[in-house]
């Protein structure tokens, strides 16, 4: 009796073991005619876009023996829209890719409120661990992987000093409700600080109070604005042009979309390059050929980004690059 108890326990345990090894994620079929891959935006601009653009490049490049069928939505700018998209697409398609961090959170809360592990990709999120999207960048679990955007937050507001020496203030502007830019806008502080200059911080809420929101930095006397990779405010640059033409005041961006309705200088990373790459990795997921916790998440290296600059828009606002800036580094004139 006590052996046969003894080999019920094992078996229970054994039982038990093998119910708690439940796979971290549903592969794709990858005998499917059709695959049908989801991809939500929140707005339309053009980093987002270019990211799209390369993401979809690469499944066209990956020589694919499925039909791959694109399933895009985009909220234009409206966040509300983002769940109900989001559950459309999970419930819809094998594999998807959230553009920036409202639209990943929300293809993600909806494939767990749904109990579904489709592989998930992100892509242009600033912070996916502090998103709660993976919990490390080194490992993260589950089904989910993808790219980040940080950008070399540090090294672009040092273009305020290289602009102008005397620069003493530095006025940062993001919106409220996005986590990414509060990350940026937070490291953006610390560099300014660190590099003797104080840091004037405000917010707006929505579109409408960019312009207003721009203008009192530039009524406080501010030398330069620092931008974040702010998806509502890249998406409205005029406004902000508008404030700092009427100012004379710099516009340092976090990435080179944003000066071509508006900004001034910037070190960008490449969206295109970005979303190439997290495409390159939906191609491997739709092989089978990997799992998604084989890829770490992937970064731009401040050495592959690019200096850019707008000549309208510096002549506009009646701003001029000092040659010594110009010939410090490999320039390229997006108005060109």
């Amino acid at each position: 009796m006590k052996k046969k108890l003894l080999f019920l326990s094992i078996l229970s345990i054994a039982l038990l073991g093998a119910c708690g090894k439940q796979p971290e994620y549903t592969p794709v079929d990858p005998k499917k005619d059709t695959i049908n891959v989801g991809i939500l935006q929140p707005v339309e601009h053009v980093a987002l876009g270019a990211a799209r653009q390369g993401f979809e490049d690469a499944l066209k490049d990956a020589g694919l023996p499925n039909k791959i069928n694109i399933k895009y939505s985009n909220a234009g700018g409206n966040d509300a829209d983002l769940n109900t998209l989001a559950k459309n697409l999970v419930d819809s398609c094998d594999i998807n890719l959230g553009i920036g961090t409202g639209a990943s959170k929300a293809l993600l809360g909806a494939q767990v409120n749904a109990g579904l592990k489709k592989p998930l990709l992100f892509t242009a999120v600033t912070d996916p661990v502090d998103a709660g999207l993976v919990k490390s960048v080194d490992n993260p679990s589950g089904f989910v992987c993808g790219t980040t955007d940080a950008n070399p937050v540090e090294a672009q507001i040092a273009l305020v000093k290289e602009f102008k020496s005397t620069s003493t203030k530095v006025g940062i502007m993001y919106t409220q409700t996005e986590e990414n830019s509060k990350v940026q806008a937070d490291q953006a502080e610390a560099a300014i600080k660190a590099a003797g200059m104080t840091a004037d911080i405000k917010t707006c809420s929505n579109s409408s109070d960019i312009k207003t929101t721009a203008e009192a930095l530039v009524a406080d006397g501010v030398d330069a604005i620092y931008l974040p990779t702010d998806n509502n405010i890249a998406a409205n640059m005029n406004a902000v042009k508008q404030a700092a033409t009427a100012g004379n005041v710099l516009v340092v961006c976090g990435e080179e979309g944003m000066l071509k309705e508006g900004g001034h200088i910037t070190l960008s990373i490449n969206y295109y390059n970005l979303g190439k790459n997290t495409g390159e990795m939906a191609a491997s997921l739709i092989k089978n050929e990997k799992a998604p916790t084989d890829y770490k998440v992937a970064a731009v290296p401040a050495s592959n980004c690019s200096y850019v600059f707008s000549s309208t828009n510096l002549s506009t606002a009646g701003l001029e690059m000092p040659v010594e800036m110009k010939n410090a580094h490999n320039w390229t004139d997006i108005n060109a």
